[in-house]
């Protein structure tokens, strides 16, 4: 396994936790959440097991809950908040040259399948804006991204997308020379992983770290 210290991660959902993703930001995980599934604590979050694992440092949980990776968005959400302008915004303000990151991690697509966003093509160059609603050519986009902005980018795909949003990532993340992680069998209750599925979700990122 390569050496990781300072990690940054691009989620929705399944990696927020109050208190610990930017100001403002939707969460779906807190300490004060009554309803199923009940995460107990952010020492039981997924990428919080993880890191502590493996000691290195998360500088920026950049994750939105109810966020799409492409710019059909929930029309609750901005469109400020797709994985496209979150990595765009981030570059542009030089985040990414004014710290040091070695990893990124990528997990998304689950809204983009629920809120049954257009699929479109896969593209790697020259995306106009009506590619970049469309699933895979955003997904392309944000790895492209990712690449020009950290070394080593790694991405996690959710079970129970539609099939060709996966084979699409799979097919994209291939293409880029990109690490990927699909998820097999996560214990989940209302499409959300519970404490046994974060557990799930750290223990298989942590096995395909260590076949690296």
């Amino acid at each position: 396994m390569r050496d990781i210290n300072n990690v940054v991660i691009m989620g929705d959902s399944y990696s927020t936790y109050q208190g610990y993703i930017p100001e403002g930001y939707r969460f779906y995980y807190s300490d004060e959440r009554t309803d199923n599934p009940i995460v107990k604590g952010v020492e039981k979050t997924w990428w919080n097991m993880l890191a502590n694992e493996n000691k290195f440092n998360i500088i920026l949980n950049d994750s939105y809950s109810g966020s799409t990776i492409c710019n059909t968005v929930r029309e609750i959400l901005p469109l400020e908040s797709s994985f496209v302008n979150r990595i765009d915004r981030y570059i542009t303000n030089h985040f990414f040259a004014e710290n040091k990151i070695d990893t990124m991690f990528i997990f998304g697509g689950t809204n983009d399948s629920w809120i049954n966003a257009p699929v479109g093509n896969l593209k790697y160059s020259g995306w106009t804006a009506d590619e970049l609603k469309c699933v895979l050519p955003a997904f392309c986009y944000v790895i492209h991204q990712a690449k020009i902005a950290v070394d080593n980018v790694i991405v996690i795909i959710n079970c129970g997308l539609k099939e060709e949003i996966t084979n699409g990532f799979i097919e994209a993340c291939k293409k880029f020379d990109v690490k990927y992680l699909h998820l097999e069998k996560i214990d989940k209750q209302h499409g959300h992983p519970t404490e046994l599925g974060m557990k799930q979700i750290s223990e298989q990122v942590m096995a395909c770290l260590q076949k690296n």
